[in-house]
């Protein structure tokens, strides 16, 4: 499979991009457009339909690809994948409804097993109010607890900016896309990574609901984070904990894999209670996080180094979905983190910052989560190869 990737701050600009690429015969069936929050995206469509290429698209401000960041221009990455190896699907999703968002994943899950023996799915959320965890969930219960589920919530700031998910032939600004790969016939691996060293032992929150944690060991849960990370808040200034402090993300121990990492995201200063980038059960057992550092940039690289030596040692294309926690916090340093995958890796490359993130840890199962750069690569198997 060949990948090229394409930029433009305009249709024609990327009507050009698309010929040039276009010119050594490379003819792709295939594309995925991340494009800024507000771009005018229909006339990019028109010109990727006239050349029959199905589309996985995006709304999302902050955007990057083999060539750089590109927040300001639009964005494409090019395969020339068979198109009966893939299926694209968009689908509705109630606001903050649980078990809405989990019967919607399902059935995606029950279609990428009935279409492919071994189904991955690659996706994109535009609706930041509904709860990760439920699609999450949901994919594992269609699809099974070993189904490679990777991608992102689109967006950026303000986090409730108007964006939209958008095929061929329909957009939602409420709903999400989803691209099923046939793993028959495409390698798909990656990883979520977060890199954050713990601190502190474990501590119990005994008070929570939805994505509200109001106490952790029977005290406020904002009191106990303050303490144990040294952080310190103005509760006149703003209630956007993001903004004050930083990121310090509190990493819920689970049975399995890696820590699954939810970033404190508000606080109430009434309640003391904090509002984290995704849900905490009552009797989680959760660590809190040291400042960021140099260390988890390379954390990132290195289990992409890990996979390229043990499982994968080349790929066609590479996706990432980084959470812009990470943004915030490694200012400078989340270009090395970028570039330092694409260098892994040497291929074509397109990915957005985002407001959460599906993937699976070392060791454990896909799950959603913040704070972490889930990165997946694709590479079609050599005896599939008709080009």
């Amino acid at each position: 499979m060949k990948a090229k990737s394409i930029k433009g701050k305009s249709t024609e600009e990327i009507k050009t991009a698309l010929a040039q690429s276009m010119a050594d015969g490379f003819k792709p069936t295939l594309g995925f457009i991340f494009v800024p929050t507000h771009f005018q995206y229909n006339g990019i469509v028109d010109i990727l339909d006239e050349h029959n290429i199905a589309i996985f698209g995006a709304n999302t401000p902050d955007k990057f690809t083999d060539q750089g960041m590109e927040n300001e221009l639009a964005t494409i990455l090019l395969l020339d994948l068979d198109p009966t190896f893939f299926r694209i699907v968009i689908e509705s999703l109630p606001v903050s409804d649980y078990e809405a968002g989990v019967n919607t994943a399902r059935k995606i899950g029950q279609t990428g097993c009935s279409q492919f023996k071994r189904p991955a799915f690659i996706l994109s959320v535009a609706q930041a109010e509904v709860p990760g965890e439920a699609l999450a969930e949901g994919f594992l219960s269609g699809a099974g607890d070993d189904a490679k589920v990777i991608g992102g919530f689109s967006g950026g700031k303000p986090y409730w900016s108007d964006h939209a998910v958008f095929t061929n032939k329909e957009q939602s600004q409420q709903g999400l896309i989803c691209l099923i790969v046939d793993q028959d016939q495409v390698e798909v691996h990656g990883l979520a990574v977060s890199g954050w060293k713990p601190v502190g032992t474990p501590k119990t929150v005994t008070r929570s609901e939805g994505n509200w944690v109001y106490t952790i060991d029977d005290e406020p849960a904002l009191d106990v984070l303050l303490r144990f990370t040294g952080a310190k808040v103005d509760m006149n200034e703003s209630d956007d904990l993001l903004m004050q402090i930083g990121t310090y993300p509190l990493q819920v121990i689970g049975n399995e894999g890696s820590p699954a990492m939810k970033p404190p995201l508000m606080f109430n200063k009434e309640t003391g209670a904090v509002l984290c980038g995704g849900q905490i059960p009552e009797g989680a057992k959760i660590r809190f996080s040291l400042p960021p550092d140099f260390d988890i940039v390379e954390t990132v690289i290195d289990s992409a180094r890990d996979v390229k030596e043990q499982v994968l040692p080349e790929a066609d294309a590479l996706l990432v979905f980084s959470c812009i926690g990470r943004q915030m916090s490694l200012g400078p340093m989340i270009e090395d983190e970028i570039n330092g995958l694409n260098e892994v890796w040497k291929v074509p490359m397109i990915g957005y910052f985002s407001l959460g993130e599906f993937g699976a840890t070392k060791g454990g199962k896909a799950t959603f989560q913040g704070t972490t750069c889930s990165w997946v690569t694709l590479k079609e198997n050599n005896f599939t190869k008709k080009h």
